[in-house]
């Protein structure tokens, strides 16, 4: 019997659960493929948003907050803390435009700018050299959130210049360089709050602790805000590693990795960091830069303690204090 002529027989209309009425609400505004996996899963209830337009992500996130579901970036490494809230996760692989700049700096170096879709192959063809190595179908997207593997202090190797984003509460800014010399002013009341309890949580002991001589042992990049000459502060640095726990990343602004600066580890999903806030790393202390001999590699860092965690937690409350995006896995020692 159809639903209509049942609830006219019957008097009322059959109740709807709000998976489903988020799920009715989620087709109707995107123009994006929905695919609804279902509520009674063994991982809760589910669906996968592939949007073909940054007006789907952000339907979706005004959804997400007012029905409390967690927006996932699709692919993002973990690993994630268990929760009981619904997910939607976005595939940004049909966002994979890639466009180069015009009124490029008198440097000479090339930039670009590229949709979170975009995969590694398509960025190395541009000459990003920092994108070899990867599998060829890795979006942008998921390199950015991997664990970020450079030297503390030394995330301008990244060759991430800007980041557009959409953050937790749907506000919309350019994360990029920021100091007496950067003329782009931030836009948004959050960000403008945001930024100096970051520049706040640099400056204290968990971040002098989190520093391992050349490693920095957090997930999150706040080592950023005090960047080794002569690299400058640049915001979009603290989305490297992310996992996709802070923002949703929009498009990026991309330049050829400045050479002499290579990752400490492997960098990549595949790399001793991919565990993540729950790795468990060689524990020696790394007797720093001064005391090694020339040629020597650095050690491997010591293991994550809690000021690192606590670290990290501060960030991730800071950038979404009402858990829109999903948690990493916490300290379990």
């Amino acid at each position: 019997m159809q639903p209509s002529r049942r609830a006219f027989l019957l008097g009322r209309r059959p109740a709807q659960t709000p998976w489903a009425a988020f799920m009715q609400r989620l087709k109707l505004l995107c123009q994006g493929q929905v695919n609804d996996l279902g509520e009674n899963g063994p991982g809760g209830a589910q669906a996968i948003l592939t949007p073909t337009r940054d007006a789907d992500v952000a339907h979706a996130r005004t959804l997400c907050a007012e029905y409390r579901v967690v927006m996932a970036l699709e692919g993002a490494t973990g690993p994630y803390a268990l929760s009981a809230s619904p997910r939607l996760r976005i595939d940004p692989s049909r966002l994979a435009g890639l466009a180069r700049l015009v009124g490029d700096p008198a440097s000479g170096t090339p930039r670009w700018r590229a949709q979170p879709g975009v995969p590694m192959a398509a960025l190395v063809q541009a000459g990003l050299r920092q994108f070899a190595g990867f599998p060829d179908a890795m979006t942008l997207a998921e390199w950015l959130a991997a664990p970020a593997p450079w030297p503390a202090g030394h995330c301008a190797a990244s060759g991430v210049l800007t980041v557009d984003v959409m953050l937790a509460d749907g506000v919309e800014e350019t994360l990029g360089p920021f100091g007496e010399a950067d003329v782009q002013p931030l836009r948004s009341a959050t960000v403008q709050s945001l930024v100096p309890s970051l520049f706040q949580l640099a400056s204290g002991g968990d971040a002098f602790a989190t520093r391992d001589g050349d490693h920095w042992l957090g997930r999150y990049r706040l080592d950023a805000l005090k960047p080794e000459a002569p690299a400058t502060v640049n915001l979009a640095h603290l989305l490297l590693g992310h996992g996709g726990t802070l923002a949703w990343v929009q498009s990026v602004t991309l330049s050829d990795a400045p050479a002499g600066v290579e990752p400490d580890l492997e960098p990549g999903p595949g790399s001793s960091l991919d565990s993540g806030l729950d790795s468990g790393l060689d524990s020696d202390l790394d007797p720093g830069p001064e005391s090694r001999a020339p040629n020597v590699p650095p050690s491997e860092p010591q293991a994550p303690g809690l000021a690192t965690f606590r670290l990290d937690a501060r960030v991730k409350t800071l950038f979404d204090p009402h858990g829109r995006f999903p948690l990493f896995m916490p300290n379990e020692t």
